[in-house]
């Protein structure tokens, strides 16, 4: 089975470099310049299943990238990126000088801290090793999963035995594509694709 992860194009949230997770934001010109660009790979692909985040930015993704496809779209919430609660909409920078001593307790400890009326990184691991324990026990050839970059990174760590450990060593930018293969009962990183720059 070929699992082509798909991050979602860029939003005006993305271009002001903010945190949110939970805000139900679409693309902006340029993200929907990446996605129809990284589209044309698509056109080779005979997807058996779309899973997408319960999100407007990773729908308009999906559209884009089927194009004239007439496929169903199913929704996810295991999809969805961390929820960052409070700091939703500010960045690191805005953060530091709105919640200086939440933001010591983050760096000190990322993956258990818990933003206030939002998730840790480790409750976004959990529900999305959920999902890839399902994922596994299908039988298609080709599923595209249309989804954020914590998620995306967090797959990469369960494919790395689950360790979270690494999950700042990926990179993900707006229009990525992954390709993760499970055969055999093996599941494994094919390939990281970066998106091509869009002005």
């Amino acid at each position: 089975m070929n699992i082509y992860l798909v991050r979602h194009g860029e939003t005006a949230e993305n271009a002001k470099g903010t945190y949110y997770g939970s805000m139900n934001v679409g693309l902006n010109k340029k993200g929907i310049a990446q996605i129809e660009t990284l589209s044309k790979f698509f056109n080779n692909v005979n997807i058996d299943k779309v899973y997408i985040s319960d999100t407007k930015r990773a729908y308009e993704t999906a559209k884009i990238i089927l194009s004239e496809k007439s496929m169903p779209l199913f929704r996810d919430e295991r999809l969805k990126e961390t929820s960052f609660g409070d700091f939703e909409g500010k960045t690191f920078e805005e953060l530091s000088k709105d919640y200086p001593k939440e933001c010591q307790l983050w760096v000190k400890d990322w993956k258990n801290f818990r933003p206030p009326n939002g998730e840790t990184y480790m409750e976004m691991y959990e529900r999305v090793s959920n999902f890839m324990d399902e994922l596994k026990e299908m039988s298609y050839d080709n599923v595209l999963v249309v989804t954020h970059s914590g998620v995306i990174k967090a797959i990469l760590c369960y494919v790395m035995d689950g360790n979270m450990d690494l999950f700042w060593k990926f990179a993900c930018s707006n229009g990525d594509r992954v390709l993760i293969k499970y055969e055999y009962g093996n599941l494994y990183l094919d390939s990281i694709t970066h998106a091509l720059l869009v002005d």
